[in-house]
């Protein structure tokens, strides 16, 4: 993956108080840009609305991982594991 110090300028990763009462294309700069030093990680609920900051200069390169921690002892109303939420925003581009 790339430094921040080396391969480029800008970048982080944003984020939005309000989670799902936060739309899923803010017009608001992010409330958080977290820029995580290289071999860390950032780990964080799905239903947090956040986002890929521009890159200003360089090359970015990202891993990026996506599970499901979906247990029987989860909330239905707040965690959909791999399973559609109940209701989708009118930005939703997907199928259910």
């Amino acid at each position: 993956l790339t430094s921040p110090d080396q391969n480029f300028e800008g970048g982080g990763t944003g984020f939005w108080a309000g989670n799902r009462d936060t739309s899923e294309n803010p017009e608001e700069p992010p409330d958080k840009i977290l820029k995580p030093a290289a071999g860390s990680a950032l780990v964080f609920g799905g239903d947090v609305t956040h986002a890929g900051m521009p890159v200003k200069s360089g090359l970015r390169s990202v891993f990026v991982c996506s599970f499901s921690t979906r247990t029987p002892a989860s909330s239905p109303d707040r965690l959909h594991g791999m399973k559609a939420p109940p209701v989708t925003s009118a930005n939703f581009k997907g199928t259910l």
